[in-house]
């Protein structure tokens, strides 16, 4: 087995590798944060812990003295008194464990990401030019935690539902994190060769611009509980528009808090999205890039394909848990490609082959 000289390269180092593999098994971990995140939420566990302690409350309540405690503290919330009253303890443990598992997972992937970042540094294996991008990464998952915190308070006060605004931020960062992360991993792993023209690579910004508008709109969805209206689709209620969509003063107000705006708001940026990222992939066709090469192009088109399908039919049939998690994880996957696709044409994607030996 030798490796192909055209479209690979040998890793730099075995640290390359290690860093990478590392890195790989923190973006998984991220992923599987925001996946776990939408449970939590589509079960209505997110506020089912009115208490945080980012250093000692790693532990559950391990007997039934603690769980009294816990409900007891519950008890206190806008959740249980205007929503969830009729809950007795067994019942609030059904939604205490989803919660319980989002924020021990948040702090796993803390460890997972700080300790090897320790080793790596004291044997000097990340290069000099990454060390300044995985401090960044380092300081955004301690921000992410207090932000999931200052979300949850939200729903604390008086109205007991989280703000879309800061559930738009929470998932957004958790998002910048993840395409961060990727971008790393291709750095360390990927022979930098570019294969795109300017224009390509405009059109490849464009594409990313537009699926994390369309993934922070989906925020808004998901905070105004607006995928339970218009359940038709592609008109609303015979409108190509909906009729209220302007209802609220000033009119900003309505791109952020009317429940038909938010929902239309989603589906033509969905739709810019798949138009865009059809534009793109056709430009790369008519120049009959290498087959290899296209990889993250035909990628990105079936994903993009997948995900507003999903999302059409998550609609359609009144948002299912099902559903709406699958269209979660596809906004990931849509993310996660448009990234690759981005750095594709700005550095190229001939990554590490291995070659029959000859």
């Amino acid at each position: 087995m030798v490796c192909s000289k055209k479209n690979s390269r040998r890793w730099a180092g075995s640290s390359d590798q290690n860093v990478a593999i590392w890195l790989t098994i923190v973006a998984l971990m991220v992923a599987s944060m925001v996946v776990i995140g939408g449970i939590t939420r589509v079960t209505g566990s997110g506020l089912s812990m009115v208490e945080w302690r980012p250093l000692l409350g790693w532990l559950p309540p391990l007997d039934d003295r603690e769980w009294e405690r816990v409900f007891k503290l519950y008890q206190t919330s806008p959740e249980y008194r205007h929503v969830n009253a009729w809950m007795n303890i067994g019942d609030f443990k059904q939604i205490f464990w989803w919660e319980y598992i989002h924020r021990l997972w948040g702090r796993l992937i803390g460890l997972v990401f700080f300790l090897p970042f320790v080793f790596f540094t004291v044997t000097q294996s990340i290069k000099k030019e990454l060390r300044i991008r995985i401090i960044v990464l380092f300081f955004l998952g301690g921000l992410q935690g207090g932000l999931g915190w200052w979300m949850v308070k939200s729903g604390l006060s008086v109205d007991p539902s989280v703000s879309q605004y800061r559930l738009a931020t929470h998932l957004g960062v958790a998002f910048l994190i993840l395409g961060l992360l990727i971008w790393t991993i291709l750095d360390l792993v990927a022979h930098r060769q570019k294969i795109g023209s300017r224009l390509q690579f405009y059109q490849a910004v464009v594409v990313v611009g537009l699926v994390s508008l369309t993934v922070i709109g989906g925020a808004l969805v998901a905070g105004l509980d607006a995928g339970l209206i218009y359940n038709t689709f592609p008109l609303m209620a015979g409108h190509i528009v909906p009729p209220d969509y302007g209802d609220l003063v000033p009119f900003w107000k309505n791109i952020f808090e009317n429940t038909s705006a938010v929902q239309f708001n989603h589906r033509i940026l969905a739709t810019f999205t798949a138009i865009a990222v059809v534009i793109f992939s056709v430009s790369f066709r008519s120049k009959k890039s290498e087959k290899f090469f296209m990889q993250p192009i035909y990628a990105l088109l079936t994903v993009v394909t997948l995900q507003f399908s999903l999302g059409v039919l998550a609609l359609i049939n009144f948002v299912p848990v099902e559903l709406a998690l699958a269209h979660q994880f596809g906004g990931l996957c849509l993310f996660g490609t448009s990234v690759w696709a981005l750095w594709s044409v700005s550095k190229g994607i001939s990554l590490y082959r291995i070659a029959p030996a000859t």
